[in-house]
């Protein structure tokens, strides 16, 4: 028995919305413009050789976009019974929905809640904040959250730290405790625009330490908090003796594998490169690919720059996101770009945060 994750595209990039900041836009390049569906014989081969590679275990399906709501219920239900036809009678299957909301009816949320699916909604904030770079969708998000409620199917709240909503981090946390959302990530935006500097839309690294100090503060709430923050508690993970959950402070990459909507395979969705493709679903094994994606690019998260061999805190983020490193220079070994707001943050909250890490250890 083997565990096995997957991060699917299913319709490749398209989408429904046309946010500044998105970085998968960029696939366009390889798949070309148009409309892009996953075909059912490739869906089934997915999903039979994913079953197949478990042997039993735990297979874990996190379907993304572009946004993947555009493949349509019918899509989801042979999803459903796919992974019923191959699976092994008692086997444990996870599925996961990456959405912006706006699509969300109550066929869909029915379907997802029958066969427990767990939501992410993208959402940046209050109206000012989440249209700031995702257009006129706040209402549309807000609608499909309201539906969550009323159907009671569990979701969380992802959010992209950018430029604009780095600088307003009380106003950013306040939303989320009045509107109750409980469950919280929180995505640093850093890209590259076509000059090779940071774009405008990213989040310095200097804003992002004061943002991730001010909301820490916000969040501790007298050793309480009453939010969950995905950032905060992959700390408290490591901090408790666990392995961290978040890939860019695991000790390598190749934990997952990243399929786009026609079979083409990759080490991860920040790297859906012609020069990065492991193979295709429809010939390659999983066995291959993972062996593929640690040999050819999981590997490159050990070798740290040198100052990352001497840094106290690399117990903890294990010199970062490989996607951050090439920010500066394009290089796996430089720093990660968000090296100095990690090292600041760090030192400000680790006597609050062993605090909490004591406590679930008891």
């Amino acid at each position: 028995m083997k565990n096995i994750e997957l991060l699917v595209k299913p319709v490749s990039f398209d989408c429904n919305l046309a946010c500044s900041y998105c970085f998968y836009k960029s696939t366009e390049s390889i798949y070309g413009a148009g409309k892009h569906l996953m075909e059912d014989k490739i869906l089934e081969t997915l999903v039979l050789k994913a079953m197949q590679y478990s042997n039993g275990g735990l297979a874990v399906f996190s379907w993304q976009g572009g946004e993947p709501l555009l493949a349509g219920v019918t899509f989801y239900r042979r999803v459903i019974e796919l992974q019923q036809k191959h699976g092994k009678k008692g086997q444990r299957v996870g599925n996961s929905v990456q959405t912006n909301g706006t699509l969300l009816n109550e066929e869909f949320i029915k379907l997802f809640k029958e066969y427990n699916f767990l939501l992410g909604i993208s959402l940046d904030g209050d109206r000012p904040m989440h249209e700031f770079h995702r257009g006129k969708s706040f209402e549309g998000a807000m609608k499909g959250i309201a539906l969550l409620r009323e159907l009671e199917l569990d979701f969380n709240i992802l959010t992209v730290i950018n430029s604009f909503n780095a600088a307003r981090t009380a106003d950013l946390y306040n939303f989320y405790v009045k509107e109750g959302f409980d469950f919280v990530q929180l995505i640093p935006c850093v890209e590259k625009d076509s000059m090779g500097k940071l774009s405008e839309f990213s989040v310095d690294s200097k804003t992002y330490c004061k943002f991730l100090c001010e909301f820490f503060d916000l969040w501790w709430n007298g050793g309480k908090p009453a939010v969950s923050v995905r950032f905060f508690d992959n700390i408290l993970e490591i901090l408790s003796g666990y392995d961290a959950t978040y890939c860019g402070f695991k000790s390598t990459c190749g934990d997952y594998l990243a399929l786009e909507y026609n079979g083409d395979i990759y080490p991860c969705d920040f790297f859906v490169k012609k020069e990065r493709k492991l193979g295709s679903i429809k010939d390659a094994s999983f066995e291959d690919s993972f062996r593929l994606a640690k040999e050819n690019f999981g590997v490159k998260k050990a070798d740290v720059n040198e100052k990352c061999a001497l840094c106290k805190w690399k117990y903890i983020c294990n010199g970062g996101c490989l996607k951050y490193r090439l920010i500066k220079d394009d290089n796996f070994s430089s720093l990660d770009y968000l090296c100095e707001a990690y090292k600041e943050f760090f030192g400000y909250s680790i006597v609050r945060l062993k605090t909490l890490a004591g406590g679930i250890r008891q």
